[in-house]
């Protein structure tokens, strides 16, 4: 007897449709034959479904048996397709009447004793069957309430074989897992008022975060780069609904629990010896990398020209883009990235140079092969560069007062709702039209801009970076146009551009 099953199977961070078909009775040597292009998790999952089945009391095939993972030209990687396969098997030996089987999305994987254990793109599944029309999905308890922000359709979680069964057979009731509706703020685990010091790397941040610019900062070792690089979340506003969902599919896809009670943004910092499928993403299954995994959130890169320097040139295009394309034989992916960068590195291998308070070991050929390792294309892609000076010991004596991360949060919140009013995108990601309406200044000043950076031998991308920067401090200081001041913090602020190497 045939049955049919519908399932599904992750492809990139995107899920397409899967028929599990199983036909029972064939004459032939008693075997179990599955096709489809399955890997070898998919043809293992006959040693883990035989085990099941029987540990839940339920016969096994007394005949040759076909199990058929349509379409038969789509490769179908890791064991999401057992659960799918056994209620397949139960419904082809007529051992059950699974009269509700057709209104859902059924994956899951199987333990030997019928437990189903949680899988990959529980809410990416959910996508799926919402497009197919379906009532719902089926899915392991521990992973399915991702699944529940897809609007429109039910979301049951099943703990093991029986119950899905009995659900399916039509009895045993099982409710629908809902929504947390009630979201709590995020906690915050970093606070600037435990940064002593630092005003002007502070302003830096909150104007980076506020306009959802890329950072550079350089400096000695522990003069607080990357702990307030950790602040950088905390001071980030909630992700929207949109971008939460974006979010979610991302991480779901790649198997990472997240707590959707608590919405926070993604913070990831992989350590330089990172490959280059890592972090932009691919594989032999290919895979959203470090860079997607940020995804609205922050990716930090810490001791930058540690790095590998093919790694680190794969970032500029996915920088400028806000997505990554992975080209392979058999398709394309395309993973997106906007993510805020942040970078940090010493001035060179000893990290004291132009330090006041120990003396640099190192060679000028040592300092120029040592930068040499970032490129200029690179370092043109962030649009804050700063050189961070080590902290004097005496900012921690005394009772001086540290602006906490409440209070530059609101601010960043305030000038991010001007401009997503604006132009409903961040100032980092203004086009070039966008730059000409928003960007407003007087003709003087925009005199005294390209003169400033002719001088200084700034490039196109950078005298738009520049432009988009003013506009952020701007945004901050509630102005409607560009002033001159603006435009002078924000050349402070590329200072790289004019002596690197």
């Amino acid at each position: 007897m045939l049955s049919v099953i519908h399932s599904g199977s992750l492809h990139g961070i995107d899920a397409l449709p899967i028929q599990v078909e199983v036909n029972t009775g064939e004459r032939g040597e008693l075997k179990w034959v599955i096709v489809g292009l399955p890997d070898a998790a998919v043809k293992e999952s006959q040693n883990r479904v035989f085990s099941a089945l029987g540990n839940c009391g339920f016969a096994l095939p007394i005949s040759r048996t076909t199990i058929n993972l349509a379409p038969g030209n789509l490769r179908k990687e890791g064991p999401i397709y057992d659960l799918p396969i056994a209620l397949a098997i139960i419904a082809a030996t007529r051992q059950a009447d699974l009269v509700h089987s057709s209104e859902f999305l059924i994956a899951g994987e199987l333990s030997l004793s019928g437990k189903i254990r949680p899988i990959p793109g529980a809410f990416n599944l959910a996508l799926l069957a919402k497009k197919m029309g379906k009532r719902g999905v089926i899915l392991p308890f521990e992973c399915a309430q991702s699944a529940t922000f897809v609007d429109g359709i039910e979301v049951y979680g099943v703990e093991y074989l029986k119950d899905c069964v009995d659900f399916l057979r039509g009895f045993r009731e099982i409710a629908p897992m809902q929504n947390h509706e009630q979201v709590v703020e995020a906690p915050v685990t970093n606070d600037l008022k435990h940064i002593h010091g630092q005003k002007i790397l502070k302003r830096v941040v909150e104007i980076a975060v506020a306009g959802n610019h890329n950072l550079l900062m350089m400096g000695p070792p522990g003069c607080g780069k990357s702990m307030i690089a950790k602040c950088i979340p905390d001071l980030m506003p909630p992700p929207t609904y949109s971008e939460w969902l974006d979010i979610l599919k991302i991480q779901s896809a790649c198997g990472i629990t997240i707590d959707t009670t608590c919405r926070r943004r993604p913070f990831r910092s992989p350590h330089h010896n990172v490959s280059d499928a890592g972090l932009i993403g691919g594989g032999m299954i290919p895979q959203p990398g470090e860079i997607s995994l940020a995804h609205n959130g922050v990716l930090f890169l810490d001791e930058l020209p540690e790095f590998k320097r093919t790694v680190l040139e794969m970032l500029r295009q996915p920088l400028e883009n806000g997505e990554v394309s992975i080209v392979r034989s058999n398709g394309k992916l395309t993973f997106p990235c906007k993510t805020l960068c942040i970078a940090a590195m010493n001035p060179c291998p000893c990290g004291y140079f132009g330090n006041r308070q120990r003396r640099c070991i190192c060679s000028q050929k040592q300092i120029q092969q040592y930068r040499a390792r970032v490129s200029g294309p690179l370092l043109d892609r962030f649009d804050l560069q700063i050189e961070v000076q080590p902290v004097s010991l005496s900012s921690f004596q005394g009772n001086s007062e540290e602006t906490p991360t409440q209070i530059v949060k609101e601010r960043i919140a305030v000038a991010r709702k001007i401009q997503i009013a604006r132009a409903n995108t961040y100032n980092a990601d203004l086009s070039a039209t966008q730059i000409e309406n928003t960007c407003c200044c007087s003709r003087d000043n925009l005199v005294w801009l390209q003169n400033a950076c002719q001088q200084l031998q700034l490039s196109a991308r950078a005298y738009h970076k520049v432009l988009k920067i003013s506009r952020t401090i701007a945004d901050l200081a509630n102005k409607p146009h560009i002033e001159k001041e603006h435009l002078m913090e924000a050349m402070q602020y590329r200072c790289f551009d004019r002596a690197w190497k």
